[in-house]
């Protein structure tokens, strides 16, 4: 029951601009409170939502009901735009295209629908007033889709909409009437005739006697040179072709009248069901609705082949020229053989992006993995494409010691376990383990921030945080070659577990990991075996402190002792076969997964 004394202002983000300071603060969780903002509650009432809703159990039953939701809401969505679009696209045609983005959409409204649930249970809540200027959800694409889902100005739009409809639980699609609607500028394309040429030659290459006869179209296979891919395409016999296909990013306004046409049924009983099937004829993406047809006028002048026998790739998620060809291809009868795309694949309980691409592929090339999972009859035990062809270089001595962080984003955006509302911990793990290396090693860290920071505008910046928190470290942008920096250093020690540190064990590169929090319990079973072996030989650390003893013992010295030892390559070998796989016959292991796709 709600105590009336217990009426708080509402906030989900750390910026103060949000806050109703004169007025009792909930926070929805941890990350809203930091050193940059702690000191303006001083003296103030404010308390800390409890974190049940990130809890491992908690967001296991949350994920299984995102999962059924998506289904059934698939199959609804397919329906609708088929009839808008005037085609007759299979639900798999679907999933490729919408798939992605459906999927976060659902976590994400589930979640800060949970939010407020929880928030509301023992409070009477409100929210600062604000002039947001626009007060819309809409974006373009899905990768607009997710800036905006990380960012602190349109969850706190977010949530105050969706407080809006749980307190009156009346859902009326004219609301959309009193929406101001956030405007997408066009970018030109300053390359338009150059592109316009690299498309006619598309079409030159389509009509060659011999690429018509080539069974394989890849894109985005990530073989790290044009060399490994002649190889590839040699030893499949087919003749080496290589389609120009554009970046290009469609932004389409949001069309009223339009948007009327696509209603999905939202007369059911669960109460964050129904919001997340009214909320989706203000959400969906203009790319799907408003912007469809002009995509598909794209492909046609961009002159690729009709439907491929076979379509190999490693990256279909975003919303672009190849994804829509892609989905088209494949309804059409072309078979998908999907390859792994990063880390964390084969090893985490629930993994959005490996479930999605097992769902559309017909088959699927691991890097060496092979788990009971859903549709595991489609994955083929592989090897790690992008060091197909890397050899363990010869190492020189070096003295830095290079760290490499994480992307830290304040809200859940994917339907996996993430504890997003961890992050001051996480940040807590770096700065012990900064201020705790003895003297010699903390002259010797240098520190390169992932480059995804810069291209999607973080709310948080790693690159920001070290230099005002631990100016005495020798920061590198962006800009600058992880691979160069790695193999000028003693040292790697992740901070979460990277694509580049499966690389780093497979091509034999000194290299550790600290846990991040809550990683551990994402682990399943058979992983937290393989684990276990690099846990044994000091490779990773669930624990900062045991890190921190680690590196003062074997830092300045005796790092190349422990990395050539027997017990640590042992466990190297044995997680990198499994996990990152590679050996000197690694391009005819993906040839001979290919013949058998």
């Amino acid at each position: 029951m709600k105590n009336k004394n217990n009426k708080y202002c509402l906030s989900i983000s750390p910026n103060p601009k949000y806050w109703d300071l004169s007025k009792p603060l909930l926070f929805c969780g941890e990350w809203c409170i930091n050193s940059n903002n702690k000191n303006l509650l001083n003296k103030k009432r404010y308390k800390i939502l409890d974190d049940t809703i990130f809890k491992k159990d908690f967001n296991l039953i949350q994920i299984k009901q995102c999962d059924q939701i998506y289904e059934t809401l698939l199959e609804e969505i397919s329906i609708k735009l088929n009839e808008i679009h005037k085609i007759n696209w299979s639900k798999k045609a679907w999933r490729i295209v919408i798939g992605p983005w459906l999927n976060r959409y659902i976590a994400i409204i589930n979640n800060r629908l949970n939010l407020i649930v929880f928030s509301s249970k023992e409070n009477e809540i409100f929210f600062k007033d604000l002039d947001f200027g626009n007060n819309s959800l809409i974006s373009f694409d899905i990768r607009d889709f997710t800036d905006k889902a990380v960012s602190h100005e349109w969850n706190e739009k977010l949530i105050r909409r969706l407080y809006l409809f749980y307190s009156s639980q009346e859902l009326n699609l004219e609301y959309l009437d009193d929406i101001k609607f956030e405007h997408f500028k066009k970018e030109k394309d300053k390359n338009n005739f150059q592109n316009f040429l690299k498309c006619k030659f598309n079409l030159l290459l389509k009509n060659l006697p011999f690429s018509k006869s080539n069974e394989f179209f890849f894109h985005k296979i990530y073989l790290g040179s044009y060399i490994t891919s002649l190889k590839l395409f040699l030893g499949l016999k087919n003749f080496p072709v290589k389609y120009f296909i554009s970046e290009k990013r469609f932004k389409f306004n949001f069309d009223i009248k339009m948007r009327k046409k696509f209603q999905i049924n939202f007369k059911v009983q669960n109460l964050n069901e129904k919001i997340i099937r009214f909320l989706l004829q203000e959400t969906l993406p203009t790319i799907y609705l408003e912007g469809f047809k002009e995509v598909f006028k794209s492909i046609n002048k961009t002159n690729l082949p009709n439907s491929p026998k076979k379509i190999f790739t490693s990256n279909c998620s975003q919303d672009s020229i190849f994804k829509f060809w892609l989905a088209n291809a494949v309804n059409s009868g072309s078979k998908l053989i999907h390859g792994q795309h990063g880390a964390a694949y084969g090893m985490i309980i629930e993994h959005s992006n490996l479930k999605y691409e097992l769902s559309i592929c017909d088959k699927y090339i691991s890097w060496g993995w092979l788990s009971k999972i859903k549709f595991n009859e489609k994955i083929l035990q592989g090897v790690a494409l992008p060091i197909i062809k890397k050899r363990a270089i010869k190492r020189k001595h070096y003295e830095n010691i290079l760290i490499i962080p994480t992307v830290i984003d304040h809200y859940i955006f994917k339907n996996e376990l993430r504890r997003t509302d961890k992050m001051n911990q996480d940040l807590a793990i770096v700065d012990n383990l900064i201020n705790n290396l003895d003297e010699k090693l903390k002259k010797k860290l240098i520190f390169k921030p992932h480059p995804i920071e810069i291209r999607k505008k973080k709310e948080f910046s790693y690159y920001n945080y070290f230099k005002n928190n631990h100016p005495h470290i020798q920061l590198y942008n962006h800009k600058e070659k992880l691979d160069e920096l790695i193999n000028k250093s003693q040292l790697s020690i992740f901070l979460y577990l990277a694509t580049p540190f499966l690389e780093n064990l497979a091509l034999n590169k000194p290299s550790i990991m600290i846990y991040h929090s809550g990683f551990e319990e994402t682990l399943n079973d058979e992983a937290k075996i393989y684990f276990k072996y690099l846990s044994d030989s000091k490779i990773v650390f669930t624990s900062v402190v045991e890190a921190i003893k680690f590196l003062n013992e074997n830092g300045n010295d005796r790092i190349e002792q422990w990395w050539n030892s027997k017990d640590t390559q042992f466990a190297r070998n044995k997680f990198s076969k499994y996990y990152v796989n590679k050996d000197k016959n690694s391009l005819k292991t993906l040839i001979n997964c290919l013949k058998n796709s």
